[in-house]
Protein backbone atom coordinates (compact mmCIF):
# COMPACT_ATOMS: atom_id res chain seq x y z
CA UNK A 1 0.00 0.00 0.00
CA UNK A 2 3.10 2.25 0.68
CA UNK A 3 4.54 1.44 -2.57
CA UNK A 4 1.24 2.49 -4.25
CA UNK A 5 1.05 5.84 -2.28
CA UNK A 6 4.84 6.37 -3.05
CA UNK A 7 4.25 5.51 -6.67
CA UNK A 8 1.08 8.19 -6.95
CA UNK A 9 2.90 10.81 -5.42
CA UNK A 10 5.83 10.60 -7.92
CA UNK A 11 3.77 10.70 -10.54
CA UNK A 12 2.15 13.98 -9.42
CA UNK A 13 5.00 15.29 -8.90
CA UNK A 14 6.55 14.64 -12.33
CA UNK A 15 3.53 15.31 -13.94
CA UNK A 16 3.19 18.92 -12.20
CA UNK A 17 6.35 19.84 -12.97
CA UNK A 18 5.91 18.50 -17.06
CA UNK A 19 3.09 20.95 -16.94
CA UNK A 20 4.41 24.17 -15.30
CA UNK A 21 7.48 23.49 -17.03
CA UNK A 22 5.66 23.35 -20.33
CA UNK A 23 3.52 26.18 -19.22
CA UNK A 24 5.90 28.57 -18.14
CA UNK A 25 8.67 27.55 -21.07
CA UNK A 26 5.78 28.40 -24.08
CA UNK A 27 4.09 31.17 -22.23
CA UNK A 28 8.17 33.26 -22.11
CA UNK A 29 8.74 32.10 -25.67
CA UNK A 30 4.99 33.31 -26.84
CA UNK A 31 5.67 36.64 -25.23
CA UNK A 32 9.55 36.64 -26.13
CA UNK A 33 8.83 35.44 -29.53
CA UNK A 34 5.98 37.65 -30.27
CA UNK A 35 7.78 41.37 -29.48
CA UNK A 36 10.91 40.09 -31.23
CA UNK A 37 9.88 39.18 -34.47
CA UNK A 38 7.69 42.72 -34.53
CA UNK A 39 10.80 44.56 -34.09
CA UNK A 40 12.58 41.75 -36.63
CA UNK A 41 10.41 43.20 -39.18
CA UNK A 42 10.75 46.82 -37.87
CA UNK A 43 14.42 46.68 -38.91
CA UNK A 44 14.29 44.10 -41.28
CA UNK A 45 12.28 46.16 -43.73
CA UNK A 46 14.65 49.36 -43.97
CA UNK A 47 15.60 50.11 -47.61
CA UNK A 48 18.91 49.04 -46.62
CA UNK A 49 18.20 45.73 -45.62
CA UNK A 50 15.45 44.89 -48.13
CA UNK A 51 18.24 45.69 -50.64
CA UNK A 52 19.96 42.97 -49.26
CA UNK A 53 19.30 39.54 -50.64
CA UNK A 54 20.45 38.05 -47.28
CA UNK A 55 18.46 40.22 -44.91
CA UNK A 56 15.25 38.96 -46.98
CA UNK A 57 15.78 35.20 -46.07
CA UNK A 58 15.59 36.42 -42.49
CA UNK A 59 12.78 38.37 -43.06
CA UNK A 60 11.09 35.37 -44.51
CA UNK A 61 12.01 33.20 -41.56
CA UNK A 62 9.69 35.56 -39.51
CA UNK A 63 6.54 35.20 -40.90
CA UNK A 64 6.82 31.03 -40.38
CA UNK A 65 8.35 32.27 -36.97
CA UNK A 66 5.40 34.85 -36.38
CA UNK A 67 2.62 31.23 -37.16
CA UNK A 68 4.35 28.96 -34.59
CA UNK A 69 4.40 31.45 -32.20
CA UNK A 70 0.69 32.60 -32.71
CA UNK A 71 -0.67 29.20 -33.79
CA UNK A 72 1.05 26.07 -32.04
CA UNK A 73 2.81 28.03 -28.96
CA UNK A 74 -0.59 29.36 -28.38
CA UNK A 75 -2.57 26.04 -28.28
CA UNK A 76 0.34 24.30 -26.38
CA UNK A 77 -0.32 27.18 -23.62
CA UNK A 78 -3.98 26.23 -23.60
CA UNK A 79 -3.51 22.56 -23.09
CA UNK A 80 -1.53 23.52 -20.08
CA UNK A 81 -4.72 25.18 -18.86
CA UNK A 82 -6.88 22.00 -19.72
CA UNK A 83 -8.02 23.32 -22.80
CA UNK A 84 -7.21 21.00 -25.47
CA UNK A 85 -8.64 22.35 -28.89
CA UNK A 86 -5.99 19.63 -30.45
CA UNK A 87 -7.70 17.00 -28.72
CA UNK A 88 -11.10 17.84 -28.80
CA UNK A 89 -11.44 18.85 -32.79
CA UNK A 90 -9.78 16.40 -35.39
CA UNK A 91 -9.61 19.27 -37.90
CA UNK A 92 -7.95 21.46 -34.95
CA UNK A 93 -5.41 18.58 -34.32
CA UNK A 94 -4.13 18.41 -37.97
CA UNK A 95 -4.01 21.73 -38.75
CA UNK A 96 -1.90 22.15 -35.72
CA UNK A 97 0.63 19.69 -36.64
CA UNK A 98 0.78 20.83 -40.33
CA UNK A 99 1.22 24.31 -39.53
CA UNK A 100 4.04 23.23 -36.67
CA UNK A 101 5.64 20.64 -38.94
CA UNK A 102 5.73 22.76 -42.55
CA UNK A 103 6.81 26.38 -40.60
CA UNK A 104 9.28 24.85 -38.45
CA UNK A 105 10.65 23.46 -41.59
CA UNK A 106 10.23 26.31 -43.58
CA UNK A 107 11.85 28.64 -41.27
CA UNK A 108 14.98 26.64 -40.94
CA UNK A 109 15.02 26.63 -45.01
CA UNK A 110 14.96 29.93 -44.73
CA UNK A 111 18.25 30.30 -42.35
CA UNK A 112 19.59 27.52 -44.67
CA UNK A 113 19.05 29.68 -47.67
CA UNK A 114 21.01 32.31 -46.18
CA UNK A 115 23.56 31.07 -45.09
CA UNK A 116 24.35 29.54 -48.67
CA UNK A 117 24.17 32.84 -49.35
CA UNK A 118 26.79 34.17 -47.22
CA UNK A 119 28.87 30.97 -48.92
CA UNK A 120 28.09 32.53 -52.30
CA UNK A 121 28.64 36.20 -51.17
CA UNK A 122 32.25 35.48 -50.14
CA UNK A 123 33.13 33.58 -52.83
CA UNK A 124 35.74 34.69 -55.38
CA UNK A 125 34.14 32.53 -58.10
CA UNK A 126 31.90 35.29 -60.43
CA UNK A 127 28.98 32.79 -61.13
CA UNK A 128 28.92 31.69 -57.81
CA UNK A 129 28.38 35.06 -56.39
CA UNK A 130 25.54 35.73 -59.14
CA UNK A 131 23.08 33.64 -56.58
CA UNK A 132 23.44 36.49 -53.78
CA UNK A 133 21.09 38.76 -55.69
CA UNK A 134 18.21 40.20 -54.19
CA UNK A 135 15.83 38.48 -57.37
CA UNK A 136 17.48 35.18 -56.51
CA UNK A 137 16.44 35.45 -53.03
CA UNK A 138 12.89 36.32 -53.96
CA UNK A 139 12.53 33.35 -56.32
CA UNK A 140 13.81 30.70 -53.90
CA UNK A 141 11.61 31.65 -50.78
CA UNK A 142 8.74 31.18 -53.32
CA UNK A 143 10.03 27.78 -54.50
CA UNK A 144 10.94 27.08 -50.89
CA UNK A 145 7.18 27.62 -49.56
CA UNK A 146 5.48 25.89 -51.96
CA UNK A 147 7.82 23.00 -51.40
CA UNK A 148 7.15 22.57 -47.87
CA UNK A 149 3.52 23.34 -48.16
CA UNK A 150 3.26 20.34 -50.31
CA UNK A 151 5.67 17.70 -48.97
CA UNK A 152 3.86 18.36 -45.44
CA UNK A 153 0.79 17.27 -46.11
CA UNK A 154 1.29 13.78 -45.03
CA UNK A 155 0.88 15.21 -41.48
CA UNK A 156 -3.05 15.97 -41.94
CA UNK A 157 -3.84 12.28 -43.55
CA UNK A 158 -1.13 10.64 -40.34
CA UNK A 159 -2.41 12.75 -37.41
CA UNK A 160 -5.45 11.53 -35.57
CA UNK A 161 -7.03 11.88 -31.89
CA UNK A 162 -6.70 8.35 -30.08
CA UNK A 163 -7.70 8.13 -26.41
CA UNK A 164 -8.09 11.71 -26.36
CA UNK A 165 -4.82 12.34 -27.79
CA UNK A 166 -3.31 14.54 -30.84
CA UNK A 167 -0.76 11.58 -32.14
CA UNK A 168 0.49 9.77 -35.38
CA UNK A 169 -2.79 7.44 -36.05
CA UNK A 170 -0.69 4.55 -36.00
CA UNK A 171 2.57 3.00 -34.78
CA UNK A 172 4.18 2.89 -38.09
CA UNK A 173 3.68 6.46 -38.94
CA UNK A 174 4.65 7.21 -35.73
CA UNK A 175 8.50 5.59 -36.54
CA UNK A 176 8.34 6.71 -39.95
CA UNK A 177 7.61 10.38 -39.01
CA UNK A 178 10.43 10.06 -36.30
CA UNK A 179 13.10 8.66 -38.61
CA UNK A 180 11.98 11.32 -41.60
CA UNK A 181 11.94 13.85 -38.59
CA UNK A 182 14.88 13.43 -36.86
CA UNK A 183 16.71 12.63 -40.25
CA UNK A 184 15.48 16.03 -41.94
CA UNK A 185 15.57 18.37 -38.86
CA UNK A 186 18.70 17.16 -36.57
CA UNK A 187 21.20 15.59 -39.04
CA UNK A 188 20.50 16.74 -42.68
CA UNK A 189 19.80 20.95 -42.02
CA UNK A 190 22.25 20.78 -39.32
CA UNK A 191 24.96 19.41 -41.54
CA UNK A 192 24.72 21.59 -44.12
CA UNK A 193 24.42 24.71 -42.19
CA UNK A 194 27.64 23.47 -40.40
CA UNK A 195 29.22 22.93 -43.80
CA UNK A 196 28.26 25.98 -45.52
CA UNK A 197 29.59 28.25 -42.33
CA UNK A 198 32.72 26.10 -42.80
CA UNK A 199 33.06 27.14 -46.16
CA UNK A 200 32.06 30.42 -45.61
CA UNK A 201 34.64 31.30 -42.66
CA UNK A 202 37.11 29.60 -45.25
CA UNK A 203 36.51 32.43 -47.97
CA UNK A 204 36.37 34.87 -45.74
CA UNK A 205 39.84 33.99 -44.34
CA UNK A 206 41.09 34.00 -48.49
CA UNK A 207 39.14 37.20 -49.41
CA UNK A 208 41.49 38.71 -46.39
CA UNK A 209 44.59 36.52 -47.32
CA UNK A 210 44.57 38.29 -50.96
CA UNK A 211 45.95 41.71 -50.17
CA UNK A 212 46.62 42.40 -53.38
CA UNK A 213 43.30 41.86 -55.16
CA UNK A 214 41.40 42.38 -52.39
CA UNK A 215 40.17 45.75 -52.64
CA UNK A 216 38.76 44.78 -56.47
CA UNK A 217 37.44 41.64 -54.98
CA UNK A 218 35.48 43.05 -51.98
CA UNK A 219 34.06 45.92 -53.72
CA UNK A 220 32.56 43.33 -56.35
CA UNK A 221 31.10 41.71 -53.86
CA UNK A 222 29.50 44.56 -51.82
CA UNK A 223 28.13 46.15 -54.72
CA UNK A 224 26.13 42.49 -55.58
CA UNK A 225 26.15 43.06 -59.10
CA UNK A 226 23.70 46.15 -58.43
CA UNK A 227 24.39 49.88 -58.56
CA UNK A 228 22.78 51.78 -56.17
CA UNK A 229 23.83 55.02 -53.50
CA UNK A 230 24.32 53.03 -50.58
CA UNK A 231 26.80 50.28 -52.66
CA UNK A 232 30.12 51.41 -50.50
CA UNK A 233 28.14 51.04 -47.41
CA UNK A 234 26.71 47.57 -47.43
CA UNK A 235 30.07 45.92 -46.61
CA UNK A 236 29.40 46.55 -42.79
CA UNK A 237 25.73 45.26 -43.44
CA UNK A 238 27.09 42.02 -45.44
CA UNK A 239 29.74 40.96 -42.88
CA UNK A 240 27.34 41.56 -39.95
CA UNK A 241 24.46 39.70 -41.23
CA UNK A 242 27.28 36.91 -41.62
CA UNK A 243 28.06 36.66 -38.24
CA UNK A 244 24.58 36.93 -37.26
CA UNK A 245 23.78 33.92 -39.89
CA UNK A 246 26.60 31.99 -38.22
CA UNK A 247 25.82 32.40 -34.66
CA UNK A 248 21.95 31.59 -35.53
CA UNK A 249 23.39 28.26 -36.75
CA UNK A 250 24.79 27.57 -33.78
CA UNK A 251 22.52 28.52 -31.15
CA UNK A 252 20.05 26.20 -33.87
CA UNK A 253 21.87 22.73 -33.21
CA UNK A 254 22.15 23.59 -29.75
CA UNK A 255 18.65 23.63 -29.19
CA UNK A 256 17.65 21.07 -31.19
CA UNK A 257 20.07 18.19 -30.33
CA UNK A 258 17.65 17.73 -26.88
CA UNK A 259 14.69 16.94 -29.57
CA UNK A 260 16.13 14.54 -31.99
CA UNK A 261 17.73 12.56 -28.55
CA UNK A 262 14.63 12.31 -27.84
CA UNK A 263 13.54 11.61 -31.28
CA UNK A 264 15.38 8.60 -31.08
CA UNK A 265 14.66 7.27 -28.43
CA UNK A 266 10.95 7.40 -29.20
CA UNK A 267 11.39 5.09 -32.46
CA UNK A 268 14.11 2.74 -30.04
CA UNK A 269 11.21 2.35 -27.62
CA UNK A 270 8.27 2.34 -29.37
CA UNK A 271 6.93 -0.98 -28.99
CA UNK A 272 8.51 -1.57 -25.39
CA UNK A 273 5.97 -1.81 -23.09
CA UNK A 274 6.44 1.09 -20.24
CA UNK A 275 5.07 1.60 -16.22
CA UNK A 276 3.09 4.52 -15.43
CA UNK A 277 6.54 5.99 -13.88
CA UNK A 278 8.52 5.73 -17.12
CA UNK A 279 6.22 6.97 -18.98
CA UNK A 280 5.55 10.15 -17.12
CA UNK A 281 9.66 10.45 -17.48
CA UNK A 282 8.75 9.93 -21.13
CA UNK A 283 6.58 13.09 -20.95
CA UNK A 284 8.40 15.32 -19.19
CA UNK A 285 11.75 15.08 -21.49
CA UNK A 286 9.17 15.36 -24.54
CA UNK A 287 8.41 18.53 -22.86
CA UNK A 288 11.77 19.42 -22.45
CA UNK A 289 12.83 18.57 -26.02
CA UNK A 290 9.68 20.62 -26.95
CA UNK A 291 10.38 23.36 -25.31
CA UNK A 292 13.89 23.88 -26.45
CA UNK A 293 13.61 23.44 -29.77
CA UNK A 294 10.69 25.81 -30.21
CA UNK A 295 12.86 28.25 -28.38
CA UNK A 296 14.52 28.81 -31.34
CA UNK A 297 12.24 30.46 -33.20
CA UNK A 298 11.67 33.11 -30.56
CA UNK A 299 16.03 33.77 -30.08
CA UNK A 300 15.99 35.36 -33.49
CA UNK A 301 16.06 38.71 -32.78
CA UNK A 302 18.00 38.36 -29.64
CA UNK A 303 20.85 36.88 -31.43
CA UNK A 304 20.90 39.21 -34.03
CA UNK A 305 20.73 42.37 -31.26
CA UNK A 306 23.45 40.27 -29.68
CA UNK A 307 25.56 40.07 -32.44
CA UNK A 308 25.16 42.72 -34.35
CA UNK A 309 26.25 46.75 -33.66
CA UNK A 310 24.41 47.40 -37.11
CA UNK A 311 21.13 46.03 -36.42
CA UNK A 312 21.30 47.66 -32.63
CA UNK A 313 21.80 51.26 -34.04
CA UNK A 314 18.94 50.46 -36.68
CA UNK A 315 16.49 48.98 -34.20
CA UNK A 316 17.85 52.35 -31.58
CA UNK A 317 16.85 54.92 -34.50
CA UNK A 318 13.72 53.52 -35.30
CA UNK A 319 12.58 53.76 -31.96
CA UNK A 320 13.84 57.44 -30.67
CA UNK A 321 12.68 58.84 -33.92
CA UNK A 322 9.32 57.10 -34.98
CA UNK A 323 6.94 60.06 -35.95
CA UNK A 324 4.99 59.93 -32.78
CA UNK A 325 8.05 60.73 -30.92
CA UNK A 326 8.88 63.40 -33.23
CA UNK A 327 5.57 64.88 -32.93
CA UNK A 328 5.17 64.83 -29.30
CA UNK A 329 8.83 65.95 -28.43
CA UNK A 330 9.83 68.01 -32.08
CA UNK A 331 10.68 71.12 -30.62
CA UNK A 332 13.53 69.23 -28.06
CA UNK A 333 14.50 67.51 -31.12
CA UNK A 334 14.79 70.54 -33.75
CA UNK A 335 17.98 72.36 -32.41
CA UNK A 336 16.75 75.40 -34.90
CA UNK A 337 13.43 75.82 -32.83
CA UNK A 338 14.07 77.55 -29.57
CA UNK A 339 11.98 77.86 -26.89
CA UNK A 340 8.70 79.76 -26.73
CA UNK A 341 8.92 83.40 -25.78
CA UNK A 342 6.82 84.45 -22.48
CA UNK A 343 4.15 87.16 -23.62
CA UNK A 344 2.38 87.51 -20.72
CA UNK A 345 -0.60 85.60 -21.88
CA UNK A 346 -0.48 88.26 -25.21
CA UNK A 347 -0.35 86.27 -27.97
Amino acid sequence: MSNITEIDSFLTTINTIQTNFSRYGYLIIFILGNIGSLLNILVLTRPNYLRNSCSSYILASTLPNLLIINIVILFRILATFGFDLTSRSKPFCKFQWYISHSMTLLSRTYILLACIDRWAMTSTIVRRRAFARIKISMIMISLAGMIWSLVSVHVLIGQKIIEGQCVPGSKAYAIFFNVYNTVLVGIVTPALMTGFGLVTIRNVKQLQNRANHRAQIIHTIIINQENHPNAVNKKSYDYQLLFMVLVQIFVYIITTIPFVMYSVYAVVTVYWSKSSVRLAKENLAMSIAYVSVLANFCLTFYIYILTSATFRKDLKRLLLHNRFIDKLFGNCHNPQVGPRPITNGIT
